[in-house]
């Protein structure tokens, strides 16, 4: 087990790494996606697909040739949010592809060490990596997609919660790996995937031996949720998703400060899995967000690494 914080600096996902065997077409007309087509009379409201984005139309047009994405400079669509095929790969874990029995990515992202997945919905989950695509499997895990049971009472009473993310690391070195996430649900039930992060852990720690993330290590659930009071106690709640916040101090050996900063500057502005240890107990210090910190010598040899984690939503 390790209990020094890591990141994963992702590898970002293009289209062309989203691989044949994936379940979610874009677009995807089995939820409702339209494609946009030139030339056609859209009204206010209309939605359409383009290039990985469902856009909204903003002004009522008739005959216009111009992509969405271009014709948004001159006030005609507006960006409302990812298509299916893209939303795991937009940094948050709300916006999600669905489907109904099964959904899957299969991905050709390079050389990895990691895999992250935040929100599934379903009963099952399955990760598969190969050393090449269609290769040899060589790492694996399948599971369901509920929590233990904190108790017996909970176990026989209450229904169990969901699983939050899935991980599978220490993948053999392989240039051309590929990966593939399959959510599954009985009955054609629900089932959902928020987001897929493939990457490298770097570790905030040099010397497994020594050093490591301090006690009093914070996690703040921090809700998006807008909420307008009236002047007699009733309120207008509009829901919204929600996030973790993580806080932690890491020593680190002097030596190992240079690495350190270099790993900030290399996620900085970018949206990266974080554990503060991947210890069961302490799961509650992991999150997916932006990290920012600073670095400061304690003494001759020891340096501390104070990190702040704005998770997403």
């Amino acid at each position: 087990m390790k209990t020094s914080a890591r990141v994963m600096v992702p590898v970002k996902i293009v289209p062309a790494m989203i691989a044949a065997g994936t379940s979610v077409p874009e677009p995807n007309t089995a939820n409702g996606e339209v494609a946009w087509v030139p030339s056609l009379a859209y009204a206010v409201g209309d939605l359409r697909t383009s290039n990985g984005s469902v856009w909204k139309c903003a002004r009522a047009h008739t005959g216009r040739t111009a992509l969405p994405e271009v014709d948004a400079g001159a006030g005609y669509w507006n960006r409302n949010g990812p298509t299916d095929r893209r939303a795991p790969f937009d940094d948050y874990s709300s916006t999600k592809a669905r489907g109904t029995g099964e959904i899957k990515f299969v991905l050709t992202p390079g050389f990895i060490n990691g895999v992250s997945v935040y929100g599934p919905e379903g009963a099952f989950y399955s990760i598969v990596v190969r050393n090449a695509p269609g290769g040899a499997i060589i790492r694996q895990k399948v599971g369901d997609l509920f929590e233990q049971a904190a108790g017996l009472w909970e176990l026989l009473f209450s229904p169990l919660p969901a699983v939050e993310k899935i991980s599978l690391d220490e993948i053999p070195i392989a240039p051309n790996a590929e990966v593939t996430v399959t959510i599954t649900a009985p009955s054609s039930g629900a089932v959902a995937i928020g987001d897929i992060k493939v990457g490298d852990w770097r570790q905030l720690i040099g010397d497994a031996s020594w050093g490591g993330v301090e006690y009093g290590a914070r996690s703040q659930r921090k809700s998006y949720t807008y909420r307008a009071y009236n002047d007699d106690g009733t309120y207008r709640q509009v829901p919204r998703g929600s996030a973790r916040d993580v806080s932690c101090t890491v020593k680190l050996d002097a030596d190992q400060a240079m690495y350190a900063d270099a790993i900030l500057g290399e996620i900085i502005d970018v949206a990266v899995p974080f554990e503060a240890s991947n210890l069961p107990r302490y799961g509650y210090l992991n999150t997916l967000g932006f990290v920012t910190g600073d670095i400061g010598p304690d003494s001759w040899g020891v340096t501390s690494l104070s990190l702040n984690v704005k998770g997403n939503i």
